[in-house]
């Protein structure tokens, strides 16, 4: 699994890819304990590279959540593919993890940035 981090103001965007699983765990929740020691609270996590998920993979997704949470800040969750999102339906994850279909409208839905689109 490939985990890339940028910055858009206050949002931080990690990129993930590959298979979202047991031999990948732990990958993400370091990432976002760095985050969270540097101050960065709002996260946007994107799947749209993530091939597949396994049950190792959607207990960091939700340990993922639950930190972030823990540490005062919030998590949004990019989805677009569909066997990604039908194990977190199967699952019941998607309907507690906040999920949108593009990094920008998961960004844009944090209340301190402002608005992606032009007048």
């Amino acid at each position: 699994m490939l985990i890339r981090t940028w910055s858009l103001d206050a949002v931080t965007i990690i990129d993930v890819h590959g298979r979202l699983g047991i031999e990948s765990t732990g990958a993400l929740l370091d990432a976002l304990s760095d985050l969270l020691q540097a101050g960065r609270r709002d996260v946007v996590l994107t799947l749209l590279g993530v091939t597949s998920v396994d049950a190792a993979g959607l207990g960091e997704l939700a340990g993922a959540f639950r930190l972030v949470r823990q540490n005062g800040g919030e998590l949004k969750i990019v989805v677009r593919s569909e066997t990604v999102r039908a194990v977190l339906i199967r699952t019941n994850l998607f309907g507690l993890l906040p999920t949108f279909a593009t990094e920008a409208d998961a960004i844009a839905s944090f209340e301190s940035v402002p608005s992606l689109t032009s007048a």
